[in-house]
């Protein structure tokens, strides 16, 4: 049985789709087909909950909550005894992901002990489906690069790094595209992530949100100004979108902060 592009066995609750890739949540909350499929194009799963037996090659492997699994292109395998509930997050990923961002999927490190970094990548990438703001797609499409990009930072700290760190702290209230960055710094896209991501415990995305935060904590305590009017003029899309921001980094609404 081969599934088509974007068509799993459990229940796809949510969709997320980019240039040449589809993001799911899949949820299995029962019996599904356990027959030998394959993936129309390269597909890669994290398992957020549950688990289940897979099996391909002659080869059984139990795979549960943190594991990831990559398929290449028609690669045959089955899933058995599924625990209920489980929970997904897949990834389906054109050829032309790869051959436009000049990446190889033979470079995703799956290795025991060596996929810290590919947990990490698509940790990020759910939390960003869950925040979902006009910071959401350029995250997602550092993380997905990441995956198939080797880590070739060095240990010294590049000047470039300071000169990020002052356009996001000059232009606080705006939102800047990871593209405008790379242009202006002369930077690959993928090398501010990673390089980001060593030197402050963080992705760029989780940075701006921060700042962004900081500077609304000024004006909350400091002036009268009404929360809306606080939110856009810190670069928030909206008042509820501040909200969402400020419960997630201080765990407090806005208007309850007033009240310290």
């Amino acid at each position: 049985m081969k599934l088509k592009y974007n068509t799993f066995l459990g229940t796809t609750n949510e969709k997320f789709h980019l240039d040449f890739c589809s993001i799911s949540l899949v949820n299995y909350s029962g019996p599904v087909s356990e027959e030998w499929h394959s993936h129309e194009d390269i597909h890669l799963s994290l398992i957020l909950q549950g688990g289940n037996l897979e099996s391909r090659k002659r080869k059984d492997t139990q795979v549960s909550s943190g594991k990831i699994i990559a398929y290449n292109q028609g690669e045959i395998h089955r899933n058995r005894f599924t625990s209920f509930p489980s929970k997904n997050l897949n990834l389906e990923l054109k050829n032309d992901f790869f051959s436009k961002n000049d990446l190889n999927f033979n470079d995703l490190e799956l290795i025991e002990n060596r996929n810290i970094g590919a947990y990490l990548d698509l940790i990020q990438i759910y939390n960003e489906l869950q925040i979902n703001d006009v910071y959401t797609l350029d995250a997602i499409q550092l993380s997905m690069k990441s995956l198939f990009t080797k880590n070739k930072t060095t240990s010294k700290k590049p000047i470039w790094m300071t000169q990020l760190k002052e356009i996001i702290e000059d232009r606080w209230n705006e939102f800047i595209s990871l593209d405008e960055l790379a242009l202006t710094l002369n930077v690959h896209p993928v090398t501010i992530s990673k390089y980001f991501k060593k030197y402050y415990n963080g992705t760029l995305g989780d940075y701006m949100r921060k700042v962004k935060v900081e500077r609304a904590l000024h004006f909350l305590f400091h002036t009268d100004m009404p929360i809306t009017e606080i939110a856009f003029t810190c670069g928030f899309s909206d008042h509820s979108h501040m909200i969402r921001i400020f419960k997630m980094y201080i765990g407090y609404n806005p208007k309850n902060i007033r009240k310290f």
